[in-house]
């Protein structure tokens, strides 16, 4: 881990925010922060991160010059993968593509609970609902679905 890595991952840590991915070129350009809490994420938090961050001596020293800053939100496209993601996510519909050889793929169903090991949604059967148990483990891929 780089110095810029780690201090951006300790700013945000005692901000009480996840940093779920960093992104920058070895030869300056932008360094792309993308971090989240459990509960989603204010732009006043996304501020003050981006404050602290230009603002400490190893940014100001050894990247200012060559890189520009940004810090934002997970988008809506960005894909689901850890427990804490679908249990931001509870109550929105997905689309789940898995390895279970238990369920039809992809599966369109709305987040109910998150465990450890699971996730557990409700999907629409001859106009009833029920709920699917996935295992965390079998999930390939998964997305928000939008309601227009």
């Amino acid at each position: 881990m780089s110095d810029i890595q780690r201090l951006i991952k300790d700013i945000a840590e005692a901000s009480g925010v996840f940093i779920e991915d960093i992104k920058m070129s070895e030869i300056g350009g932008t360094i792309k922060v993308i971090c989240d809490t459990g509960d989603g994420i204010s732009s006043s938090i996304l501020v003050s991160i981006t404050k602290k961050i230009l603002n400490d001596p190893v940014y100001e020293q050894e990247y200012a010059e060559r890189f520009r800053l940004e810090v934002s939100s997970p988008g809506i496209d960005t894909p689901l993968t850890l427990p804490r993601h679908f249990r931001k996510n509870i109550g929105h519909d997905i689309l789940l593509q898995h390895k279970s050889e238990e369920h039809n793929n992809p599966i369109k169903g709305t987040i109910t609970d998150v465990d450890e090991d699971a996730l557990y949604f409700a999907v629409k059967k001859k106009k009833e609902n029920e709920t699917l148990r996935i295992s965390l483990k079998e999930i390939e891929y998964a997305n928000i679905v939008l309601k227009w």
